[in-house]
């Protein structure tokens, strides 16, 4: 494992979880739009929130250090919301489909940050940023994984 250390190489690695967060929020609403049930709606629409002000924060954070904010999604996430929906019109229950399917993005985006985390030498406040968001993607995760048994 080789420890990513310049400049150019950490602005790539916080990109990387900017561009995850926009496709994160835009995942969380599409996924609202997918469901009946208006409490997981409302829980759907707040975790897009959160990412969004996770954005905002990464955003933030990458012109700080003197790069360029990239404010678009990935394609393979383009593609991922395609697959919620043509899922979510096929499956028989709805609202397991989405949860379930949300759980899996956030385990690819813990599996992200952890990478990121381990392999970047980030100065402590960005380190701490990092953290934090992981752990509320981490919580928002637990409960997706909850809901995905009994919904």
């Amino acid at each position: 494992m080789t420890v990513k250390e310049t400049r150019g190489e950490i602005l790539d690695q916080l990109s990387r979880l900017l561009t995850l967060s926009h496709d994160a929020e835009k995942g969380y609403e599409e996924a609202s739009e997918n469901v009946d049930d208006n409490e997981l709606k409302t829980l759907l629409l707040a975790q897009s929130r959160q990412r969004a002000e996770f954005a905002q924060e990464l955003d933030r954070e990458i012109r700080a250090l003197g790069g360029e904010p990239d404010n678009g999604t990935s394609i393979t996430a383009d593609l991922h919301r395609a697959w919620i929906n043509i899922k979510s019109t096929f499956s028989t229950n709805d609202d397991k489909a989405v949860v379930q399917e949300c759980h899996r993005g956030d385990q690819e985006a813990l599996n992200t940050y952890n990478s990121v985390l381990q392999e970047t030498d980030l100065v402590a406040s960005t380190r701490e940023l990092l953290l934090r968001q992981k752990q509320s993607i981490d919580s928002a995760n637990s409960t997706m994984a909850r809901l995905a048994l009994v919904v």
